[in-house]
């Protein structure tokens, strides 16, 4: 089989005597469609952090393409592939939506710091930017503020910006979260194609969007892989009905 794109070795994290990790072996290939779910408290985000370099692994290793990228920081493992999509942040806010994809087109090329430094580069980064939105269907709302759009529509921009960094793996956290139901039929289509070649991993609570996206499920809990499987396996798990799919509490 060939080399995953991502994979954690061993991966251990406490807070003292707090657990919020245990020995999570993990990969994903070229390509997969993976979600991870659990209970709340499972450790789902901290496990996002730790192999985005957000948090450093008590013990173990995370590799990326093959390299072990345990010490580097967040930017460099970017630069390598990994991308995760992130919060608007206020002055993101204030830009129009092309402006903003074009500033993550413009920093994945190293150009965020000459943003204003060359016109020919500036309309080539928007150019690529525009044929984003077209992609997510956003091209009629590349002029205005992002702070302006519907909620759901601004997690589709924070896809774009990650898109925009041209990942090998792609990391989406609770994509759906506050989105209205109205809308998520938008966040399940553009999820649906995103490109074949990048592998996504989902952490999600929305079971409807997980079984219509995953070709794999893992399921966390108390930092732990309890199971692994195809959706089918999963939802006939006895073990994963009790502590997850059962309860009332998800997330």
């Amino acid at each position: 089989m060939s080399t995953p794109v991502l994979q954690a070795r061993d991966i251990n994290r406490s807070f003292g005597s707090l657990v919020v990790a245990a020995d999570i072996n993990f990969s994903l290939h070229e390509g997969a469609r993976h979600a991870l779910i659990g209970p709340n408290g499972a450790g789902k985000t901290t496990f996002i952090n730790l192999l985005t370099g957000h948090l450093a692994p008590s013990a173990g290793s995370i590799w990326l393409n093959g390299e072990d990228v345990t010490a580097l920081p967040v930017h460099q493992r970017v630069r390598r592939g990994l991308a995760r999509t992130f919060q608007i942040n206020t002055l993101l806010r204030e830009m129009s939506v092309l402006e903003g994809v074009q500033l993550a087109v413009m920093e994945h090329w190293n150009e965020g710091r000459r943003l204003f430094s060359g016109v020919a580069q500036q309309r080539r980064a928007a150019e690529a930017a525009y044929d984003l939105l077209e992609t997510l269907g956003l091209e009629a709302d590349a002029s205005l503020p992002v702070g302006g759009l519907a909620y759901g529509r601004q997690r589709l921009v924070e896809i774009a910006m990650a898109l925009a960094l041209e990942p090998r793996v792609l990391l989406l956290d609770e994509p759906a979260a506050g989105v209205p139901p109205a809308d998520s039929h938008l966040m399940l289509d553009v999820i649906a194609a995103l490109p074949k070649n990048i592998a996504v991993l989902i952490i999600e609570h929305d079971m409807k969007l997980v079984f219509r996206f995953a070709q794999q499920i893992s399921v966390l809990v108390a930092g732990r892989i309890l199971t692994q499987g195809t959706p089918a396996e999963i939802a006939a798990d006895p073990m994963v009905r009790d502590v997850y799919l059962g309860s009332k509490h998800h997330g």
